[in-house]
């Protein structure tokens, strides 16, 4: 229960701050960082069983939620100190790095929707609106978060834009780097 509760904890302070634009100086941060985190990851024998540079990159548009657990594991393990000085090394704090690979999952998932088929775009919308719906939450309770998390197909079915015209943009330019970082790192 304790694991939940911080998970979610976290969840909320991180999605509260979610629908940032990213800079060029983040994904570029955000790209050094995802292969060390990796490697560090898969170093701890506490960790093993999780792949946090799966949970972090990729095109897993729900795997927010499972890299923000993951960062309770590390804490409850006492690696929180060890994990922070990794990711400052490349200019974040652990939940930082999480929020902007947040941004940086959607950016990828909207720019490959155009190539999908339309059962394939509408889960892409469901994983896109449950990030989103979760983005929109400033209530930091369990009882919120979890209603939050039960309305993520009400928020896909929106229409409203979950990614920054900003970002979609960058990430874009960056498409051919980064389906080569997610495919080393998954």
């Amino acid at each position: 229960m304790k694991k939940i509760i911080l998970s979610l904890s976290l969840l909320a302070m991180s999605f509260s701050s979610l629908a940032a634009d990213i800079t060029e100086k983040d994904l570029q941060g955000y790209m050094k960082a995802l292969p060390a985190v990796a490697d560090w990851s898969q170093n701890q024998d506490s960790l093993k069983s999780m792949d946090l540079g799966s949970m972090l990159g990729g095109s897993e548009g729900g795997s927010t939620a499972m890299a923000l657990g993951a960062l309770g594991t590390i804490k409850d393990n006492d690696l929180y100190k060890e994990f922070a000085a990794l990711t400052n090394k490349y200019g974040f704090t652990p939940e930082q790095l999480i929020t902007v690979g947040s941004e940086v999952s959607m950016a990828y998932l909207e720019n490959i929707k155009g190539n999908l088929s339309p059962e394939n775009k509408d889960k892409v919308n469901q994983l896109m609106g449950g990030l989103q719906s979760m983005s929109g939450s400033k209530h930091n309770s369990a009882s919120s978060m979890m209603g939050t998390l039960g309305n993520s197909a009400n928020a896909a079915s929106t229409g409203a834009q979950v990614v920054s015209e900003s970002n979609l943009k960058l990430i874009k330019e960056y498409m051919p780097q980064l389906q080569k970082l997610f495919a080393r790192v998954q």
